[in-house]
Formats: C-alpha cells, sequence, structure tokens
C-alpha cells in the first residue's frame, strides 16, 4: 500500500475519515458511517491521496456498490474542515458538503453567464 504523509492522516482521522485499501497499491482516505452503506473518499485534485493540508482537495460521494453520486472541491483542508464539521450525522455532513458545492456552482462564471440569459 502507498504510504500517507502521517500529518495527512491524523488530520483525516481526526474527522473519522480511515485509510482503506481501494484498489490493488492504492490507499483511500473513507468515510463509512452511513447504515445505507454509503461512502466518501477525499483525493486531491489528480483523485489520488492529498499531499498537502494546504493543496485543493476533492470530496466524492458513492452508492454502497460504488457507483459515483456526486462530489465538490475545497480550497484546501481548513476549508473542508470547517465545513464537515456543521454536521454531526452523516446525511447533515452530506447536506453541509452539497449546501457548499451549491454555493460554489452559484458563484461559478458559467452561472453567472446563464443567470444573465435568463436560463
Amino acid at each position: 500500500m502507498e504510504a500517507i504523509n502521517p500529518t495527512i492522516l491524523e488530520f483525516f482521522t481526526r474527522l473519522d475519515f480511515a485509510e482503506i485499501p481501494i484498489e490493488e497499491g492504492l490507499t483511500g482516505l473513507s468515510f463509512e458511517e452511513n447504515p445505507e452503506g454509503e461512502y466518501a473518499l477525499v483525493t486531491n485534485e489528480d483523485g489520488l491521496l492529498p499531499v498537502s493540508l494546504d493543496a485543493p482537495l476533492l470530496i466524492a460521494f458513492y452508492t454502497p456498490e460504488g457507483a459515483f453520486l456526486w462530489s465538490t472541491g475545497f480550497k484546501n483542508a481548513g476549508q473542508f474542515e470547517e465545513i464537515w464539521l456543521q454536521g454531526a450525522t452523516y446525511a447533515e455532513k452530506m447536506q453541509a458538503t452539497a449546501k457548499h458545492r451549491d454555493l460554489m456552482l452559484a458563484a461559478s462564471p458559467m452561472a453567472k453567464l446563464l443567470e444573465g440569459t435568463g436560463q
């Protein structure tokens, strides 16, 4: 398994993420507290383990069968932590993350362009 930077592992362990094997020789950071079996993975922008707490992060949500549901990005681990800790349960964490995603999408240049066309 690839080695996770101890600082990264400690940070995400505090947020209840666990190091798990995801593919042969690859490790992931997963949150699996949902009774329905859905789970979340945190990666960097390249879909790999984060290597810095200051770099952009992605969180992706999956069904129990491993099908992708949706994802969103964060400017760094601090922003992720602030939003993730808004929820106490998996559902609340997912809602806080979805709200962040919706706010990011609403502020995007494409949303502003579409707003100007009435779409």
